[in-house]
């Protein structure tokens, strides 16, 4: 059988995923954190397929949710509300009401939302998200920046809001920071986890310090990867200080999503058009903004294979299946010979896709199937 013909019985496009390759990132990045006390909350907004978070749950992965709809999701998977983390923004009192009667872990972003919190509930015990203000230089490659964030709480109003949790009876257990996404580089990881250590340090309460994520996907190697190690000697030695200073075990808190489902994940689209322009071909394929959003969203590079065609030599643009302008999968790739019906392969195609699709402009969103290992059809 041809390697075409293995992907003859898919329908495009589709998102495919790997098992093998979801386990195996998983488990690359909790081999890579020296800390016994740690919790590694998958974020569901990067993929929330419910084969992907059974797969997370059977490694003994924890939960990163952002809305009550992701909330009940991921209970219904069964995650124990012990293993779920909520973190969100702009929640209301009926909201906050909700998730106090869960009994989830919350992140509060806002000295509103502790405020209002505090008005439903007494005895309590949540996080808050930090607002990093340290200038730290990121890479070009990064896709989401903190710079200018309005997102969490300042440290300046650090000693306000543990005064309004006080006079509830409350208390401010955990401490969540966020820098930025596809963050390729340790050295900004290494200054923004110093700075949530300090932060940390703040609350006498202190039960868990959580990182977030943003950990780097590298576009154009499938063998290379974030120097998870490094990172995780460095935080796991933040957390052990905490715990040294505060005379208790300190639990230590990653939301990886990206790192974790963007390479268990490929994008099959079917070439549908050959364009010919001034000093290129243009290829149109069968997807584009409506049901892989994150190249035109993020200006973001995913590597392009063509099935079964080696060793590029024609220069091409990859056209999305829309009247936008800018709806690009990539420019200026050097590809094999491509013809009409051949299919693409797009790497890194796990994360913030399916969940991003919209069908726009009335298309067909593409199907899901997971699949044991890559190696069963490429």
């Amino acid at each position: 059988m041809s390697e075409v013909s293995k992907y003859q019985k898919f329908n495009t496009p589709v998102y495919i995923y790997s098992k093998d390759q979801l386990s195996a990132n998983y488990k690359l990045l909790e081999a890579s954190f020296p800390y016994q006390h740690m919790q590694i909350h998958y974020a569901v907004m990067c993929n929330n397929n419910k084969d992907v978070l059974r797969e997370i749950r059977k490694l003994g992965g924890s939960v990163q949710v952002n809305s009550l709809n992701e909330l009940e999701l991921v209970k219904d998977i069964g995650f124990d509300k012990r293993c779920i983390s909520f973190t969100s923004i702009g929640l209301d009192k009926d909201s906050l009401r909700h998730l106090i009667n869960e009994g989830v872990q919350l992140n509060l972003d806002s000295i509103e939302e502790v405020e209002k919190l505090c008005q439903l509930t007494s005895n309590y015990s949540f996080g808050i998200r930090v607002n990093i203000k340290d200038d730290i230089i990121l890479n070009k490659d990064h896709t989401n920046s903190y710079k200018h964030s309005d997102v969490g709480i300042k440290e300046e109003d650090f000693k306000r809001v543990t005064q309004i949790a006080r006079q509830a009876s409350c208390k401010i257990n955990g401490v969540h920071g966020y820098l930025a996404s596809n963050i390729l580089d340790t050295v900004p990881c290494m200054k923004f986890g110093d700075y949530l250590g300090r932060c940390a340090s703040s609350f006498k309460d202190l039960e868990y310090l959580n990182f977030g994520s943003g950990f780097g996907v590298f576009c154009e190697c499938k063998t290379k990867h974030f120097d998870f190690e490094t990172i995780g000697r460095h935080y796991a030695n933040i957390t052990e200080d905490l715990s040294t200073n505060f005379n208790r075990d300190i639990q230590l808190k990653i939301e990886p999503g990206r790192s974790i489902v963007a390479s268990a994940g490929i994008l099959l689209a079917k070439v549908t058009n050959i364009k010919q322009l001034q000093d290129k071909k243009q290829v149109a394929i069968d997807v584009g903004f409506g049901g892989f959003a994150r190249p035109i969203l993020y200006n973001a590079c995913h590597l392009i294979e063509v099935l079964g065609k080696e060793n590029g030599a024609e220069h091409y643009d990859v056209r999305a299946a829309t009247v936008l302008q800018s709806d690009f999968i990539g420019r200026d790739r050097y590809l094999p010979l491509i013809e009409e019906n051949d299919i693409v392969v797009i790497h890194n195609a796990g994360a913030y896709g399916m969940v991003m699709a919209s069908g726009f402009p009335g298309r067909k969103k593409p199907e899901e199937i997971m699949i044991t290992s890559f190696a069963d059809l490429l």
